[in-house]
């Protein structure tokens, strides 16, 4: 019974998208300009030579297909791709961007998922808002005994009120429809009687998501609903993906701070939320926080890391699964009576298990820790203005930089996916990265100086 809501998203895709833009008002793809890298601060800062998808890259070959016919302008629906982290993540300049650079290459498709962070008292991506006059309660998956059960964000906002109301705005990310995430038993959120059918369709819809199509295009929209029916009175909410019916990149994003391997598969209704945003592309970007711990069991991750990809797989089977590593990291230890940072010695070791976790299942992989340096990288990196004082998280260049590397990894990929299928001409936006330059033995060394 599970996998009907599934079977039925899957054959009724076309249809479920049926108020897509026809390929008459489908604007063309925009031309694939150059664009690079910013200007770095440090030469060598990170190892561009070995910026790239290894493992099973064929893997992703259908993903390639998909750009392919975007870039030829036969495809009229977005290509969805979906990132799952941690507050690398939540913070949004790694994801946005990814984002950015994607859809530059092959068009806007729309903002995606957003959650409320805000709203449940923590830091929230700033290309977009979601205000509330209501008062909520939050849960969130990195809970092991949670108030709610956290969504498809990896979190969940509930309230009691007789009304629930949600002003989204996003700017520089207008769109014509969204969908809600939400508990199968609230309330149905409605859009305004001025932007919205008296008949709305179904389809696509599930138990736990809802489509809101908008008769315009808007940059803000206010959302509401009334409790008036006590079987669907319960006030739960996790977020909405904004879209816009264009051809081109649909980028989600989902990043909770704390977040784990283990997290995510104590919630394994998160992956099934996902399940409507029909992704073509699954980016595992978690690792970091798994490398702390007084218990820190490199085994124990390894399972976890199993678990995962196993939960992935089985909502999921069709879509390639693209794991990430995360760079070095450091820790406070305890040293002669005071507390001092120094470089965390696990993070190297979850790196291990997630490479050789790719390398059991056959998935591609993108070996941050290795392309953002390896070991010293992070404090090289806080060095050029590029990581915070924690030397845990990186400062918005170094997470731009970040997305940089990830999408010139995944441009030189689909390159070569060209060239081995024999479809002329390589994309024009792959990124060069000869401002920042390669580390070598002499940069190392002139650093020790």
């Amino acid at each position: 019974m599970r996998y009907i809501p599934v079977i039925i998203l899957l054959l009724i895709t076309v249809l479920a998208r049926g108020f897509v833009r026809g390929t008459d008002e489908a604007p063309a793809v925009p031309a694939l300009t150059p664009f690079e890298i910013e200007q770095m601060p440090a030469p060598g800062i990170a190892d561009t030579s070995c910026n790239r998808i290894t493992g099973n890259v064929q893997a992703l070959e259908g993903l390639f297909g998909e750009f392919a016919r975007l870039e030829r302008g036969e495809k009229q629906l977005p290509v969805a791709i979906l990132q799952l982290g941690d507050s690398h993540v939540q913070a949004g300049f790694f994801p946005n961007r990814v984002r950015s650079r994607l859809q530059m290459l092959f068009g806007d498709a729309g903002r995606g998922l957003i959650a409320p962070l805000r709203l449940s008292g923590t830091n929230e991506p700033p290309d977009y808002a979601i205000a509330s006059s209501g008062k909520w309660t939050t849960s969130r998956c990195t809970q092991v005994s949670p108030d709610e059960m956290p969504g498809v964000t990896g979190m969940a906002l509930s309230g009691n009120g007789r009304t629930a109301e949600f002003t989204i705005t996003a700017k520089d990310s207008p769109f014509d429809r969204l969908r809600a995430f939400h508990h199968r038993e609230a309330p149905l959120l409605k859009a305004p009687d001025s932007l919205t059918d008296d008949i709305l369709c179904p389809l696509g819809d599930t138990e736990e998501s809802t489509m809101i199509p908008l008769r315009e295009t808007v940059t803000s929209v206010t959302l509401r609903s009334a409790t008036t029916d006590t079987a669907y009175a319960r006030q739960v909410y996790y977020g909405f993906s904004l879209e816009n019916g264009n051809r081109g990149i649909l980028f989600h994003s989902m990043g909770i701070n704390g977040n784990t391997f283990t997290a995510m598969n104590r919630n394994p209704q998160i992956v099934r939320q996902a399940v409507p945003l029909q992704p073509e592309l699954i980016i595992l970007s978690l690792g970091t926080n798994d490398s702390y711990g007084r218990n820190f069991d490199e085994a124990a991750v390894g399972a976890q890391v199993e678990k995962l990809i196993g939960l992935l797989k089985e909502y999921f089977p069709l879509c390639p699964l693209l794991l990430t590593t995360p760079m070095e990291c450091w820790s406070r230890v305890r040293v002669k009576g005071r507390y001092v940072r120094k470089p965390n010695p696990n993070a190297e070791r979850v790196r291990d298990q997630i490479v050789q976790a790719a390398g059991r299942h056959g998935l591609p992989v993108w070996d941050f820790y290795a392309v953002a340096g390896g070991d010293g990288a992070m404090e090289r990196w806080y060095r050029a203005g590029l990581a915070g004082a924690d030397r845990i998280h990186l400062s918005h260049d170094g997470y731009r930089l970040q997305g940089d590397l990830l999408c010139d990894a995944l441009v030189k990929a689909y390159n070569g996916y060209k060239e081995l299928h024999g479809t002329t001409g390589t994309v024009a936006g792959d990124l060069q990265l000869k401002k920042i330059g390669t580390r070598t033995a002499a940069t190392d060394a002139a650093e020790k100086k």
